[in-house]
């Protein structure tokens, strides 16, 4: 069974850095960063897109229709002619038309017909399939290297992941198709597949031994591998009762087909996340890690949270501050008298003082105007604070006390309008 790498947690991190650099003052590089980790975040938290393409008949709709598990997309000789079609998931069965300059509109249920006359640039179909939710299928219109039809398949390569180009078993890879896919950037092709199909047929079927040697040779530099399929067959495999024929299915060449299309699935969503990864590590946290401070000289042991916290405190200087910081000692005197520290019961008593004083912060009058931004700052933590109680380990401690301390240094640098000021926190 192949492995889809998770992203949960590499998103949960880009996020952090997008919220605490949401309000800052920005310059040019910080721009850069934010708009890395933005590209990084949307890239891991869609699916991956796998291509189907082909010339005209190759069989290429019947192979998505076969990995989607559902007879969608219209195959053979038909009257319908359809643009891009987008099988992805959904919680329920709809279909979307859309444009590239304008807005979509969406049915329920599954209506390629009705979304035809549309006329729109491509269609989307959305099904409540559990695979649906890590690779999405993109069915690319019949293409012909005689034709202008060859370039709005070039055009539309540009927006998948991974790519499966289909073949006819009966002329195998003809120089048309290879006009075509020289064409293609070299990434795109490093991780696609070149499907056989019609390999059920008995004419194909004597032939491809002799037809496979060819096309590994030739696939070096073109495709990661070559794999034969007999859609048909395998379509009647899986549909067998009361149990799929899995003899036939892997006989066929389906079991091989989708485990290829996982690999490659998965092969660019790991790649994706040590690139996001890397910039997490190298750019995003470094910065987040300037906002905090210094940090601690270390000691003989690993400090512990309470020890962190007493050295995050910044000196008082002003009634606000005096408040907040009378506050954060109430919790590190808590956590003196247990030497084990509960990780939820901090974050959770974090979460509600800097809640408190993101209210009382909203009712002004006690930091210097130019710092309006600060209340901001205050709820945004409130929001990470949040979503640190759903991870484990001792880095969340470490992310709440550099958000406290950063927290302080907010109300240091505010100073205070008002000579004094009695505690509203109750704290």
């Amino acid at each position: 069974m192949i492995e889809f790498p998770g992203t949960e947690q590499d998103v949960r991190q880009l996020e952090r850095f997008l919220n605490a650099t949401e309000s800052l003052p920005m310059d040019s590089a910080l721009e850069d960063m934010r708009a890395k980790a933005l590209a990084h975040a949307e890239r891991l938290s869609n699916a991956v897109n796998i291509g189907f393409a082909g010339e005209f008949g190759a069989g290429k709709s019947s192979l998505a229709n076969m990995l989607a598990g559902a007879d969608i997309l219209p195959t053979g000789p038909q009257h319908l002619k359809l643009p891009l079609v987008i099988v992805a998931y959904a919680d329920a069965p709809e279909t979307t038309v859309g444009w590239w300059d304008k807005e979509p509109k969406t049915y329920s249920g599954i209506v390629l017909e009705k979304a035809a006359e549309d006329k729109p640039d491509f269609i989307s179909v959305g099904l409540n399939t559990p695979a649906l939710r890590e690779i999405s299928l993109f069915d690319l219109p019949g293409s012909g290297a005689l034709d202008e039809t060859y370039k709005p398949t070039l055009d539309l390569l540009r927006f998948v992941d991974c790519a499966i180009w289909c073949t006819n078993g009966t002329n195998a890879w003809r120089e048309t198709e290879r006009h075509l896919w020289a064409q293609v950037p070299q990434e795109l092709r490093d991780n696609s597949l070149l499907a056989v199909t019609h390999t059920d047929l008995p004419h194909v079927r004597d032939a491809l031994d002799r037809v496979l040697a060819r096309l590994n040779k030739e696939k070096t530099g073109l495709f990661n591998a070559v794999v034969p399929i007999g859609t048909p067959v395998a379509v009647k495999a899986m549909a067998q009762e009361p149990e799929p024929d899995f003899d036939l299915w892997e006989n066929c060449g389906g079991q091989n087909l989708a485990e290829k299309v996982l690999e490659a699935a998965s092969a660019r969503r790991m790649h994706d996340l040590n690139a996001a990864r890397k910039d997490i590590a190298e750019l995003f946290q470094p910065f987040l890690d300037t906002l905090a401070g210094p940090e601690p000289e270390p000691e003989t042991e690993s400090p512990s949270v309470q020890a962190a916290l007493g050295s995050a405190l910044p000196p008082l200087n002003n009634p606000i501050l005096e408040d907040w910081l009378a506050a954060i000692a109430s919790i590190y005197e808590d956590l003196r008298e247990s030497s084990d520290i509960e990780p939820a019961a901090f974050l959770q008593s974090c979460q509600e003082i800097v809640e408190d004083f993101a209210e009382r912060l909203e009712q002004g009058g006690e930091i210097d105007p130019d710092a309006d931004w600060i209340p901001g700052e205050f709820e945004k933590a409130t929001d990470l604070l949040l979503l640190l109680q759903f991870e484990s380990g001792d880095a969340p401690l470490r992310d709440a006390i550099s958000i406290l301390a950063q927290l302080s240094d907010n109300l240091a640098w505010a100073g205070s309008t008002v000579a004094t000021e009695q505690s509203k926190t109750g704290t």
